[in-house]
């Protein structure tokens, strides 16, 4: 089992989103996140008081797939959040141990219904 996590910007998260439903993904978690660094994108960001330097909103996105399915899915968030610009974000992919099911202690992707069947 994999996660994949992606930072992109705010603007071609749908895209990403659609894209990634029309490949079976019904599951994906999505968090407002505020990048900061030397790749964020200027044109984009904003001074943040609290932080005392520029910000850059973005959107993590985070699912879970089979190791069968993340080159393929890896692809469909690289090519739909891709502008060719600093700022674009990153993809990672870490592999996951074990995944358990709160409500009923199932545990593994298949009982996750991340992608349709």
């Amino acid at each position: 089992m994999k996660e994949i996590k992606a930072y992109i910007r705010c603007k071609v998260a749908q895209d990403v989103l659609d894209a990634l439903r029309k490949s079976g993904v019904e599951n994906a978690t999505l968090t407002h996140i505020l990048a900061v660094g030397a790749n964020i994108d200027h044109k984009y960001s904003k001074l943040n008081m609290e932080f005392g330097r520029e910000v850059d909103k973005m959107i993590k996105l985070e699912l879970i797939c089979n190791d069968d399915e993340e080159s393929s899915l890896v692809e469909i968030i690289r090519a739909n959040s891709h502008s060719g610009h600093s700022g674009d974000g990153i993809i990672s992919v870490s592999a996951l141990e074990r995944t358990i099911k709160i409500k009923t202690g199932e545990e593994g992707t298949d009982k996750l219904c991340l992608l349709k069947t």
